[in-house]
């Protein structure tokens, strides 16, 4: 059941309502602490999402001279987000920075837009982090208006300007691809990640450059465009197994999309790793837990949100970037989801 707030600040009070739980429950997961088990903090986390929470200080409780960012996010139900979360919050603890988090799946556009605008009107915030944002453009806009330092995690702009924070994710696509070539596989289908992302097109790129690497050409008809959730893994794969001439692997541009690519597989009754073999990229927790194992490019997410953490640190404190692009490097993890052709 959706709960749309009637009111811009939602409080811990108004997220342990909706969640029925304790507001010491829903502080606990917003501070990644333990004592929740891991439904209830799934709960609280969709409602966080839900409800747009911004968890933010209150008027007086900012000594003078504490520096407060904020951490805006699309949402916080994901793996991905989360450990984005865990490298801000602790490199900002260890800097002595405050942190405000905002997401913004619950609202609409012209909610989120009014909403964004009063919280930089209010010079509560003293720069911003922004996680693959709604609205990019907008806000990038905005931030430049009001004259506020921010850093991009993972969305990093064509011509390398803006100051960001990602992984190799064309090198890592590579790596996958070498993996699969190596292993005799020639017909491989591709999920890609929702398009507008730069991250979803250098993924896409790498996919490229791999079929390139050993003169295969490139077949659009094993490429279909997915949006990072599940349930696209799911269809995508299924037109895929459906064709007159199958892929023999499948890449998902996400561990998400892959489990919903695995699924798909059992369905039509395929044995992964045997008849068909399947990858993901990002290396969550569930990557290693399902079954087979999910052979994955493993991409440094509390890192990337530490390193954006000191990135916008060091423009607060006035200093020049020495690069503006920062890339972390991916690592290939084999498991059990791929084989032999």
């Amino acid at each position: 059941m959706k709960h749309s707030p009637e009111k811009q600040n939602v409080t811990i009070a108004d997220v342990a309502e909706v969640a029925q739980v304790s507001k010491m429950s829903v502080s606990r997961v917003l501070n990644g602490q333990p004592g929740v088990s891991q439904k209830t903090r799934q709960r609280i986390l969709e409602v966080i999402a839900e409800l747009g929470y911004v968890a933010a200080p209150g008027p007086n409780s900012r000594p003078v001279g504490t520096k407060l960012v904020a951490l805006m996010v699309p949402d916080i139900t994901t793996t991905y987000m989360g450990e984005i979360l865990r490298g801000v919050s602790g490199a900002a603890e260890r800097l002595n920075y405050g942190l405000m988090l905002y997401t913004q799946g619950a609202v609409s556009d012209i909610q989120r837009t009014s909403y964004y605008l009063s919280v930089l009107g209010s010079s509560l915030v003293d720069g911003v982090l922004l996680v693959v944002p709604h609205d990019f453009e907008i806000i990038v806009t905005d931030l430049k208006e009001h004259d506020l330092p921010y850093v991009i995690i993972d969305h990093h702009s064509n011509t390398g300007e803006e100051p960001s924070v990602t992984a190799t994710n064309r090198k890592g696509m590579i790596d996958a691809m070498r993996h699969l070539l190596a292993l005799g596989h020639r017909r491989i289908g591709f999920i890609t990640g929702r398009m507008d992302i730069v991250c979803a097109q250098d993924r896409l790129q790498g996919y490229r450059d791999g079929l390139v690497e050993v003169k295969l050409p490139f077949d659009p008809e094993l490429v279909r465009e997915g949006d990072f959730l599940q349930q696209s893994g799911f269809q995508h794969t299924r037109a895929l197994l459906q064709l007159p001439d199958p892929p023999t692997a499948i890449i998902a541009s996400n561990d998400v999309m892959a489990l919903g690519a695995m699924d798909a597989a059992k369905a039509a009754g395929k044995m992964i790793g045997r008849d068909l073999s399947i990858v993901g990229f990002d290396d969550i927790y569930m990557a290693s837990q399902t079954y087979p194992p999910l052979t994955t490019v493993r991409q440094p997410m509390a890192n990337m949100g530490e390193a954006a953490l000191e990135m916008l640190v060091t423009l607060l404190q006035g200093r020049p970037l020495l690069n503006s692009r920062r890339e972390l490097p991916t690592e290939l993890v084999i498991r059990e989801s791929t084989g032999r052709a």
